[in-house]
């Protein structure tokens, strides 16, 4: 609407716009460029808050985890969802919710500092995202191409999972954890075009950082989003995620995760082991930033 009203201001005569109308049309103008102002303000990420992921079998996986990561686990009091922290981050597993549904990643969470949900609607309407609400109210999701689902949620998720819906279940440990996890380094994502996907995350995520291995990355935070034209053999969607510890011994490690059954595959990332879960879903463990 400004910029109709500042046009006709360029063909009106000067003589018959009133005192009333200029100000008018000023302030119009201000909304506007209040406005494009709101429109291209970033949202402002504090990390990857969480991976939620679909499992044969709830208690193997919590088993599993628990080894690795510690016993620090919450149950939903409502339904066979387990809950484990990784420091500042937590991972969700549960069996799928239809009969023969898939076990795979359901989604990821980015965390917004400060999150104010009107402001995430107008950036995101700003842009044509499509969204759509959680029924907390206090985060949404949006989803790419490839179908792959990012919920824009709250920092430290792990802070409302609260009694008396949420409850802490005891898990026996015979020995330490391997790991002590810190937070979720990065995710990396199986995509189908990633120069289409790319202009789609920097929507929200901002500018592409970097771009190395055939691989194109986002800043989230602390921690990063990364794309990958899907692998032959793969599917779109989750390649895999990297949880941070504190430091660690990578042979010692590795030897651990083979005595306890777990896949390693060749690290790509020299002192960071690879591996897989009972469901063959590929992780990475990642010590601290040097």
């Amino acid at each position: 609407m400004w910029q109709v009203a500042i046009r006709s201001l360029d063909s009106m005569p000067q003589h018959l716009i009133s005192r009333r109308q200029s100000l008018g049309l000023i302030g119009a103008g201000a909304v506007g460029s209040a406005l494009l102002r709101a429109q291209a303000a970033r949202l402002e990420f504090a990390a990857i808050d969480h991976i939620e992921f679909y499992v044969s079998d709830v208690d193997k996986s919590r088993d599993f985890f628990v080894r690795l990561f510690g016993n620090t686990v919450l149950k939903n009091t409502s339904a066979s969802k387990k809950y484990l922290r990784l420091g500042s981050a937590y991972m969700a597993f549960e069996k799928p919710r239809t009969a023969g549904g898939a076990i795979t990643v359901d989604h990821y969470s980015a965390s917004i500092k400060s999150i104010d949900m009107a402001k995430v609607h107008a950036h995101l309407e700003a842009r044509s995202i499509p969204f759509r609400d959680y029924p907390s109210g206090r985060d949404t999701a949006v989803t790419d191409p490839d179908g792959t689902r990012t919920q824009l949620s709250p920092e430290y998720g792990w802070s409302v999972l609260m009694p008396p819906n949420f409850t802490p279940e005891a898990v026996a440990m015979t020995e330490e954890p391997i790991f002590r996890p810190t937070g979720i380094e990065h995710i990396l994502l199986n995509v189908t075009d990633p120069e289409r996907s790319a202009a789609f995350y920097e929507k929200f995520f901002g500018p592409v950082t970097s771009r190395n291995n055939n691989r194109t990355w986002f800043q989230v935070g602390t921690s990063r989003i990364g794309l990958l034209k899907t692998p032959d053999g793969q599917k779109p969607g989750v390649n895999h995620y990297c949880v941070q510890a504190a430091a660690f011994d990578f042979e010692a490690a590795v030897k651990r995760l083979q005595a306890m059954g777990a896949k390693v595959e060749p690290a790509e990332v020299a002192g960071a082991p690879s591996f897989r879960d009972p469901d063959g879903s590929m992780m990475q463990v990642m010590g601290p930033r040097v």
